[in-house]
């Protein structure tokens, strides 16, 4: 029920502020809108206040803001079809835009949950791994890996978890002002994680090397951890092997480390895409409503409310990119209309943009129903 209650408030703030976004840049640039609504269905609260309907519906799942001339032609002034492109544009952009802002803001919370962040600075180097003979030093800022830009810690791990045996990394640090490349190969890290009573015990081996370690539980952690008990987990990575410098939090390196969170989020987005297009990443591995759902019960059983508001940042992220998509039915395919007017120099005929966002919306629906199926089957191979 918790989780139930959960995921409808979460679909429902992403999909409100989305719809907020295109309302309230239409109301800024002149466009006439007929109503916004919270919900979906009967409605159960209605106010016209001037020429706006605004309303609350029944069926917590979602919402809409209805622009006059937004899917026919009209003769008002004021109606969506008949504005500037660029005001067209702005106003479709919004709600996707909003959506990242949105993670954004929850980031900053995370963040400032925190009691420090961690810096892409090398603060202790394990003596066990291949990076202690690379040349690099405590101090050193990493600011590349393999050519690719290292905007904030989280970069790293993101820019290594494909590596492998046969693998030789290119980094580039800044030390002293001055910038120094060097090679190395990374090193595999085998970590098993014991549930205990108390703790957990950690086994690290690095190069045949072992290092032992018992991590206490904190206050409420046992809770958490308390399905585990009992039980072992374990990873298996190929990692740099050292140890990143922490800062105490400062308005300056929360908005920063925010920012860079949300771009990295982004990039994964951008990443999956690219996976999916190029074969690399199956249908298998992809999740839709009920996927999510259950990384929300997972995410709502930890007791942690950071677990819960990541979900939520990823989910509105993803929500914001995945819309701006040059795809039928989604506002980045009306975009993507928007610039084939402006090389063409006029519109394209609103029934056949409607007919290609309706078949779109056809295949989305048919795609999501695919990936519901798999969900299902993930979750009985799970059971």
């Amino acid at each position: 029920m918790v989780t139930a209650i959960v995921t409808i408030v979460i679909f429902l703030v992403l999909i409100t502020l989305h719809e907020f976004g295109h309302f309230i840049m239409a109301k800024s640039v002149g466009v006439k809108v007929l109503e916004f609504a919270v919900g979906m269905g009967p409605a159960i609260f209605k106010r016209q206040k001037g020429e706006t309907l605004y309303s609350i519906r029944i069926f917590p799942i979602g919402g809409y803001c209805r622009m006059e001339g937004e899917d026919e032609e009209t003769d008002d002034q004021r109606a969506f079809c008949n504005q500037k492109l660029w005001k067209r544009f702005i106003v479709v952009a919004a709600g996707a835009i909003l959506n990242v802002i949105l993670g954004f803001v929850i980031f900053i919370v995370i963040v400032s949950s925190q009691a420090q962040v961690q810096l892409p600075v090398v603060d202790t180097i394990d003596a066990r791994s291949n990076l202690a003979q690379s040349g690099v030093l405590p101090g050193d800022e990493i600011i590349r890996i393999d050519g690719k830009k290292v905007h904030f810690y989280r970069d790293i791990p993101l820019y290594t978890s494909t590596l492998d045996a046969n693998s030789e990394i290119d980094i580039r640090v800044k030390r002293d002002g001055q910038q120094y490349d060097y090679k190395l190969q990374p090193v595999l890290n085998e970590v098993t994680y014991q549930f205990t009573e108390d703790g957990i015990n950690v086994i690290d081996v690095m190069n045949g090397q072992t290092e032992e370690r018992f991590i206490e539980y904190g206050p409420g952690e046992r809770e958490q951890y308390a399905e585990y008990i009992g039980k072992e987990a374990q990873s298996r990575q190929y990692i740099l092997g050292f140890h990143p410098k922490q800062e105490d939090l400062t308005v300056f390196n929360v908005l920063s480390e925010s920012y860079h969170n949300t771009g990295f989020v982004v990039r994964l987005v951008y990443s999956a895409l690219g996976q999916m297009i190029t074969g690399q990443t199956g249908i298998d591995q992809m999740s839709g409503p009920i996927g999510i759902v259950s990384e929300v019960n997972t995410a709502v059983n930890s007791g942690s409310s950071v677990n819960v508001l990541s979900i939520m940042a990823l989910l509105t992220i993803n929500l914001g990119i995945f819309n701006l998509l040059p795809l039928p039915a989604l506002d980045g395919g009306r975009l993507f209309f928007m610039i084939v007017e402006l090389i063409r120099r006029k519109p394209i005929p609103p029934e056949k943009e409607g007919m290609v966002h309706a078949i779109g919306l056809l295949l989305l629906l048919l795609f999501a129903l695919v990936i519901s199926f798999n969900d299902i089957l993930k979750l009985v191979g799970k059971g």
